[in-house]
């Protein structure tokens, strides 16, 4: 059995790149981003898949792609879309390659960050498959 550890730890692996990370002036994250921090950064989280004992989805994971609105309070969204699309591309090339762990992208949307009124982000949802 794969863990979300597990599958987190891949999904890191293939987001953490130089061509994802030359869209960002901050980090790739794994789980969340420091508090404050007003850099475009990329937050990768799992869903918990488990209830008790009970398996209730497949593995999904958020990826979260964060930057500064305008002074106006309007997201950036040639900067959001320049980084969605460089981890688009990188999951793709890596389905491509990939016999075990296929990510399919179920859909993305922007949003408003709840805590840090400044930034929005583009959230990727992904479901992985684990290939027997």
């Amino acid at each position: 059995m794969k863990t979300t550890f597990d599958i987190n730890d891949v999904l890191f692996k293939i987001v953490n790149v130089a061509t994802v990370k030359a869209t960002i002036d901050g980090r790739v994250y794994r789980d969340k981003k420091p508090l404050n921090s007003e850099l475009r950064d990329i937050v990768i989280t799992p869903l918990s898949n488990y209830n008790g004992n009970e398996i209730v989805n497949d593995a999904t994971f958020f990826v979260n792609c964060y930057c500064k609105n305008f002074a106006n309070g309007t997201p950036d969204i040639a900067k959001l879309r320049a980084t969605t699309d460089a981890v688009i591309a990188v999951l793709e090339a890596y389905n491509n390659t990939s016999n075990y762990y296929v990510f399919d992208i179920v859909n993305q949307i922007l949003l408003n960050d709840e805590d840090q009124k400044s930034m929005s982000y583009a959230s990727l949802r992904l479901k992985c498959y684990v290939e027997k």
